[in-house]
């Protein structure tokens, strides 16, 4: 690990004891890659992402909120073409600000249920942690940053988007440097995969001062 990228900061928490703390990054950082290693190496991991599945599943009462309010994105049996809500959202600011209240408070709500009886150390997982009141919830955020060029090339390979669709979809969300700006903590995902996994779980076991006997 790059130990003098984070160094400033691990010094600052040298005395804190950290209960939560968070990652986040935008559409194609790696952050899934990045929970996938902490969940692996033993940390307790809550996934905004996961959660909003669960309540948002097909044929769910959460599913048949979204359809109420974007029709235009059902397919023909009636069913939430999701692909089609992300294509709406990504190309108009009302329809994603309409979304986002729409889902964020049972998300919210789930997020800190599962909060209160989870033991720490624990690691909250959301893309929108930094906009939304859930990096209050945090003692300490993570931002997983990935250069655009790499992300436009994942988004493509593993959607099968075309450029410029790879490209109004990241351009939906905040900018990385400023997600980097608001984050206590920042790790690149652009390196070897395996290499980016266990510099992940190093710098969360240095937030957290976890020791290996």
């Amino acid at each position: 690990m790059n130990d003098n990228r984070n160094a400033r900061e691990l010094k600052a928490i040298a005395d804190a004891s950290p209960k939560v703390v968070g990652i986040t990054g935008g559409i194609g950082s790696g952050k899934t890659v990045a929970t996938d290693a902490l969940k692996q190496a033993g940390f307790c991991v809550i996934d905004a992402d996961e959660i909003s599945r669960a309540l948002f599943a097909p044929g769910s009462d959460g599913e048949k909120r979204i359809l109420k309010v974007f029709p235009s994105a059902k397919r023909r049996d009636g069913s939430l073409n999701r692909k089609k809500l992300r294509d709406i959202i990504s190309q108009d600011q009302t329809s994603k600000i309409k979304l986002n209240n729409l889902t964020h408070p049972f998300i919210i709500d789930e997020i800190k249920r599962r909060l209160a009886v989870a033991l720490p150390p624990v690691v909250l997982s959301a893309p929108l942690l930094l906009e939304s009141a859930l990096a209050r919830l945090c003692d300490y955020t993570v931002c997983v940053y990935c250069p655009r060029n790499v992300k436009i090339a994942r988004l493509t390979e593993r959607d099968g988007v075309t450029h410029a669709q790879a490209e109004r979809i990241i351009d939906a969300q905040i900018p990385d440097t400023e997600r980097c700006t608001l984050s206590d903590f920042i790790i690149p995902s652009d390196v070897p995969i395996e290499q980016f996994r266990a510099e992940t779980v190093e710098l969360f076991k240095k937030i957290f001062k976890i020791t290996d006997n």
